[in-house]
C-alpha cells in the first residue's frame, strides 16, 4: 500500500515538473518572439528615419551649401569675434553615415568678460556604427572661441574648443542650394556630374590644380580619408610646383577648362589660358557642375584622306616626342647637372616645341577626338615634370632630380609609349 501510494506521488510531482518546465519554455519562447518583434522594428525605425531640415538651417549637401549668409555672418559676430552676442543657428552637415547636426549658441559673460560658442551635437540622424574612425569633436558637447572661413586652406572652421585646436567643419563652395532641392533632391541617377570634352569652371578658391596625377591622387587619397594635415602637405608642395613652372592660377581658375576625362574623384583639364604649363589634374569637387558648356565638335568635310593625313601628323609628333624625351632623361641622369649645359637646354627646347606642335593638331573628325586628348594629355603631365626636371637639374638639385625622373618622368614617359603603341594597334585594325 505504501508502495503504491509512493509510486503515486512520484508520478503527480514529476508530472507537476514536467508542466511547469513546458510553461516556462514557452514562456520563455513568447519573450524571444517579442524581443525580436521589438528588435526588427527598431531596425526598420532606424533605417526609415530621416532628418528633414528647416528652411533656417544652415545645411551642406553634396558640396552645396544653404543658407551661407546666416552661417557667415554667424562667424562675424559670434564668440570671441563679437561682444554681448547671443545668436544661435543650427548647422546641417550630411555625411555617408547620415546626418550630423550642430546647434550653435553664442555666449558672452560680461563679468568675465568673456565670449565663446556652444557647440551641441545631434546625433539621431547618424549612424556611429558605420564610421571607421571616431570623431571626438561631435561626441560630446563643446566650448569654442570662435570660428573662421579659412580662405587659404579653404575650409570653415571652428578654433580653441574642448577636444580640438582647431577642427573643419566643411569646405568653401560656390554653389547653392533652394530648399526646393534639398527637400525634394533629384534622383541619384538624374542628379548632374562631370562629363568629358565639356567647359567648366573651377570654383574660385581652388588651390588643388595638380601639376601630376601622383600628387593629385595622394591628396585625393587623403581627403576620402579626411587628413586635413596630409592634404594641406601635398597641396603645399604642389603650390612650390606651380610657382617654380610660372603658373598664374588665376588665369586657369578665371577662364573655362576642358575637362578631357575624370577617374576616381580626379579629372584631366586642358585650358589654352596658361602659356607654358596647359595640363592638369584637379579633384571633381572644385569643378562647378552647373558651369557646364558644350563643345561643338565639327563633322569631316572631307573623308578618309583626310582622316589619314590628321592621324600621321600626329603619330609623327609623338614617336619624335618620345624619342626626344629619352635623350632628354638621358642626359638629366648622366650629364653634369648646370645652367650652361647646352645639350639640356637644347632637348628641353626640342621637347617643348613639340609640345607646341601637339597643341595645334586639333581635328575636327568626331572619332579622332578622344585619341587626340588622351596623347596630348599624357604629353602635358609628361611635360609638366619634364619642366620641373629642368629646374632641378639646372640648379644642381640632383637628389630631387634623381626623385623625380624615378618616381614621374621615366613612368610618365612610358605610360605615353604604351599608349601610342595601343592606339596604333587600334588604328591598324
Amino acid at each position: 500500500m505504501r508502495k503504491r501510494l509512493t509510486g503515486k506521488i512520484i508520478f503527480f510531482v514529476t508530472a507537476l515538473l514536467l508542466v511547469l518546465v513546458g510553461c516556462t519554455q514557452e514562456k520563455q519562447e513568447a519573450n524571444r518572439d517579442t524581443n525580436r518583434k521589438d528588435t526588427s522594428e527598431e531596425e526598420v525605425e532606424t533605417q526609415t528615419k530621416e532628418y528633414i531640415p528647416e528652411e533656417t538651417d544652415v545645411v551642406f549637401k553634396n558640396d552645396a551649401l544653404r543658407n551661407k549668409d546666416a552661417l557667415e555672418n554667424f562667424i562675424e559676430t559670434a564668440g570671441a569675434n563679437g561682444k554681448d552676442n547671443e545668436s544661435q543657428i543650427r548647422i546641417v552637415k550630411y555625411e555617408p553615415e547620415g546626418v550630423l547636426i550642430f546647434n550653435l549658441q553664442s555666449r558672452y559673460d560680461e563679468n568675465a568678460n568673456q565670449a565663446w560658442i556652444e557647440v551641441e551635437p545631434d546625433l539621431e540622424y547618424f549612424d556611429e556604427s558605420k564610421v571607421i574612425s571616431q570623431d571626438v569633436f561631435y561626441n560630446a558637447p563643446q566650448q569654442c572661441w570662435y570660428m573662421s572661413k579659412d580662405m587659404e586652406q579653404g575650409f570653415y572652421k571652428f578654433h580653441e574648443c574642448r577636444t580640438n585646436w582647431e577642427y573643419h567643419l566643411f569646405p568653401i563652395v560656390d554653389r547653392t542650394l533652394t530648399y526646393e532641392e534639398l527637400i525634394n533632391p533629384e534622383p541619384e541617377d538624374k542628379q548632374k556630374e562631370v562629363v568629358p570634352f565639356q567647359f567648366y569652371h573651377l570654383q574660385d578658391i581652388a588651390l588643388e590644380i595638380f601639376l601630376s596625377k601622383k600628387d593629385a591622387k595622394e591628396w585625393q587619397r587623403h581627403f576620402e580619408a579626411d587628413n586635413q594635415e596630409k592634404m594641406e602637405e601635398v597641396k603645399d608642395r604642389n603650390i612650390k610646383k606651380l610657382i617654380l613652372g610660372n603658373v598664374d592660377i588665376a588665369k586657369v581658375t578665371d577662364n573655362k577648362v576642358l575637362v578631357t576625362s575624370c577617374e576616381d574623384g580626379l579629372c584631366e583639364i586642358y585650358t589654352d589660358h596658361s602659356f607654358l604649363i596647359r595640363g592638369y589634374v584637379v579633384p571633381e569637387i572644385r569643378i562647378e557642375v552647373e558651369s557646364a558648356e558644350g563643345w561643338a565638335i565639327e563633322q569631316p568635310d572631307n573623308e578618309e584622306d583626310d582622316l589619314e593625313s590628321i592621324w600621321k601628323d600626329l603619330d609623327e609628333q609623338v614617336g619624335n616626342l618620345l624619342e626626344e624625351s629619352s635623350d632628354l632623361i638621358s642626359i638629366y641622369e648622366n650629364d653634369v647637372p648646370g645652367a650652361s649645359n647646352s645639350n639640356a637646354k637644347l632637348y628641353y627646347d626640342k621637347v617643348n616645341g613639340r609640345i607646341n606642335m601637339l597643341r595645334y593638331i586639333l581635328p575636327e573628325e568626331t572619332e579622332l577626338v578622344e585619341e587626340y586628348y588622351q596623347l596630348l594629355m599624357a604629353s602635358e603631365l609628361l611635360f609638366n615634370s619634364i619642366d620641373l626636371g629642368k629646374y632641378y637639374f639646372e640648379n644642381g638639385e640632383g637628389k630631387d632630380l634623381e626623385t623625380l625622373l624615378e618616381e614621374e618622368i621615366v613612368p610618365l614617359r612610358e605610360e605615353l609609349e604604351e599608349l601610342v603603341t595601343s592606339i596604333r594597334e587600334l588604328n591598324e585594325e
